[in-house]
């Protein structure tokens, strides 16, 4: 059995309420995609555009965050050499404790 289905039938609406074609779905479709794409090229033109002038900016942000990590992670090395040091400290205590102690 053949359908034939007619203009009306169709679900898809434009902004008015009328009904679409494929067609007619089909170009709206395509036109959306083309200004999306048209819109994502002038972002990355501008964003491009925004790093070359700001590029000093940008190095002098990257040294101060780098010398921010350095000085992190040399923190967490000083603490992590005293938790190592407390804990090597406690082990220690628990085998004297354990070998003169009598239960």
């Amino acid at each position: 059995m053949i359908t034939i289905v007619n203009r009306n039938d169709r679900d898809t609406q434009n902004d008015a309420g009328e009904k679409l074609s494929r067609s007619d779905y089909r170009k709206q479709q395509r036109a959306q995609k083309e200004a999306f794409e048209k819109r994502d090229r002038e972002r990355m033109r501008a964003e491009q555009r925004y790093a070359k002038t700001h590029a000093e900016v940008n190095q002098q942000t990257d040294q101060v965050s780098q010398e921010l990590s350095e000085r992190k992670r040399q923190r967490l090395g000083r603490r992590l050499n005293w938790a190592i040091f407390w804990l090597s400290l406690g082990i220690i205590a628990v085998f004297l404790v354990l070998f003169f102690v009598e239960f």
